[in-house]
């Protein structure tokens, strides 16, 4: 087994911790064979979560719950002792043994959930991941219990075999549940920047923020969401998904040209991320002819991401049409306040309208972000000394009104203050209430007016299809 899978799979046990298992299905709980009314009052509690089947059932083969192969003779076997040895050569990464343990314990208690659980987690290590996904899913159909558990789970094993939508679909039945479920977030986040999704990944690490989950490599994803993208990590757990991701990652790398070609040259009809990623890899190219080429083949719509408000309001500017490009560049800032680009052509477009003052604020609005995307690729290349940038990133936050990001490198500056751990403790408290206060007053949330420094779009064109 490969260590990337190995990581992966470790993570997925805090994922669906069997602690929790524990805690909400009877040690000595039995899955018997369901009498006609019992089959009923089962079928009753899953259908009360409406997706639980539909989940559980989509665009999946029809397996039948595996019985795996059996050499030993049949003998008097403490189930509950064999699952716990199974168990912890989990832990210790003895996968083999487990698989001995736990092959015994299955034979004589292959309806008890937990030791489904645990014959699951070891075909998962075993790379027997349609296997352990029909062990897990067969248990949260007969009991409803195990429902988050298992999306946790198999969402994990679908991602490290390839089946993203799925993965997608069942941790976004699990947050649809338990919204606040900060696992989940950070899960899903790392899909959707794999798949090159940035701004979809923004939103769920806001939630992070916004909870109080502050961890450094996710807040600096959110200095730099549109343009020039930090590189991720390099491992194989963060390898790029699809034309959309390999585009990123070549554009993090510094290769604009290159993620064009992979986006130009792809076999199928682009989706609307692509697209419109691609639209605005034209524009700060300043290819006139390929982006009106682009134009003609892209609906722009309320819908429509940064990137495509982005690319339009490039090609009204070189066009002379001013007004449009102003309307434009708003409506992508409005999407995406860290794009320092889309501040400074939205300065140029207003100074074409005489609009000096105006373009003065919003010039200074692009210096202020790029400042913050400065500071951030300083902190993500060192290893030590972060303090000082930290506080000054703090600063640039809170005058861009970003209350969230602020708070929480804030109590990233505070860890790398060297204070008395006493007094880090108490001035983390302090930073945590503060951030309840906000999310109380739901004041996260950046007024449109100063995101777009004061203009009114009403005082210029409608643009959207």
């Amino acid at each position: 087994m490969s260590d990337r899978h190995r990581r992966t799979l470790r993570r997925s046990l805090t994922l669906v911790a069997i602690a929790a298992i524990s805690s909400q299905i009877s040690c000595d709980a039995r899955l018997e064979p369901n009498s006609p009314s019992d089959s009923t009052e089962i079928h009753s509690e899953v259908q009360q979560t409406e997706s639980t089947a539909e989940v559980f059932s989509d665009d999946r083969p029809d397996l039948s719950v595996p019985r795996p192969d059996f050499v030993e003779p049949a003998m008097s076997v403490d189930v509950t002792a064999s699952r716990e040895l199974a168990e912890q050569a989990l832990a210790d990464g003895r996968i083999e043994e487990a698989y001995d343990h736990v092959r015994a314990a299955y034979r004589h208690g292959a309806d008890d959930p937990l030791v489904m659980f645990v014959m699951a987690r070891v075909l998962g290590e075993r790379h027997r991941f349609e296997e352990a996904i029909a062990i897990l899913d067969s248990v949260a159909l007969r009991d409803p219990q195990a429902r988050l558990p298992t999306l946790g789970q198999t969402a994990q094993w679908m991602v490290l075999k390839g089946d993203w939508n799925q993965a997608e679909k069942r941790y976004k039945a699990i947050l649809d549940e338990v919204p606040g479920f900060a696992m989940v977030h950070e899960e899903i986040a790392l899909l959707y920047l794999r798949q090159g999704r940035r701004h979809g990944a923004a939103s769920h690490i806001r939630q992070l923020c916004q909870s109080g989950t502050v961890k450094e490599h996710w807040m600096l994803e959110l200095l730099s969401i549109s343009d020039d993208p930090f590189p991720m990590n390099g491992s194989e757990e963060n390898e790029p998904i699809g034309s959309l991701g390999m585009a990123q990652n070549l554009i993090a790398q510094g290769s604009r040209d290159g993620a064009i070609k992979t986006l130009i040259n792809h076999p199928r009809k682009l989706l609307d991320a692509e697209r419109s990623l691609l639209g605005r890899l034209l524009a700060l190219e300043e290819d006139q002819e390929a982006l009106t080429q682009w134009s003609e083949e892209m609906v722009l719509t309320n819908e429509s991401n940064a990137d495509a408000w982005f690319a339009t309001a490039s090609l009204h500017q070189m066009r002379g049409e001013h007004a449009k490009a102003v309307t434009c560049f708003c409506e992508a800032i409005l999407r995406d306040a860290t794009d320092d680009v889309g501040y400074q052509r939205l300065s140029q477009s207003l100074q074409e309208l005489a609009m000096d003052a105006a373009a003065k604020r919003v010039s200074e609005r692009a210096k202020l972000v790029h400042r913050t995307k400065m500071i951030g690729d300083q902190i993500r290349r060192s290893a030590d000394g972060k303090y000082k940038p930290v506080v000054e990133l703090v600063g640039l936050l809170e005058q861009l009104h970003r209350q969230d990001e602020s708070l929480a490198w804030n109590s990233i500056a505070v860890a790398n203050s060297g204070r008395p751990k006493n007094e880090v403790q108490q001035a983390i408290l302090e930073i945590n209430e503060q951030r309840l206060r906000h999310l109380e007053s739901e004041s996260f949330e950046i007024d449109p007016s100063f995101a777009i420094c004061g203009l009114d779009l009403d005082d210029f064109p409608n643009v959207a299809d």
